[in-house]
């Protein structure tokens, strides 16, 4: 009668453990992601050519949304609902304020932290692109 008592008690002790072992693991873990965090670290040496890259994200916007509307038009005007809704939703996104906003915070907050402006455009064409002969 003392054998099955003594294998219960083994088991028992054995779960209780392995319990305290999973949850203070999970303790120390949780206690680890509670510190805040640096987030990702940016580089000032890239600094102009992030900024560029934004400006040729919003200059590639600006000529893109007259093609996303005729093809949102073209879209409706055959039928096909489903392309004109995601066409729209894409549109909507690109022109909504937030959006915007978004990448002229990043822009700003770049020129902030490692004192940069953002490059120019002398010869009147986007960042990034070539002029063609």
């Amino acid at each position: 009668m003392k054998l099955p008592m003594l294998a219960t008690r083994k088991v028992v002790t054995g779960v209780v453990a392995l319990g305290v072992l999973t949850l203070g693991m999970g303790g120390v873990a949780g206690a680890a992601s509670a510190t805040p965090k640096a987030g990702r670290h940016f580089n000032c040496a890239n600094a102009t050519k992030a900024l560029t890259r934004i400006q040729k994200t919003e200059a590639d916007i600006a000529a893109g949304l007259p093609k996303l509307h005729a093809a949102e038009a073209k879209a409706a005007k055959a039928g096909n609902t489903k392309r004109a809704d995601r066409l729209y939703k894409r549109i909507a996104r690109f022109e909504s304020t937030k959006f915007k906003a978004r990448l002229a915070k990043r822009a700003a907050n770049i020129e902030a932290k490692c004192q940069v402006a953002a490059p120019s455009t002398t010869s009147g064409l986007p960042a990034g692109s070539v002029a063609q002969a």
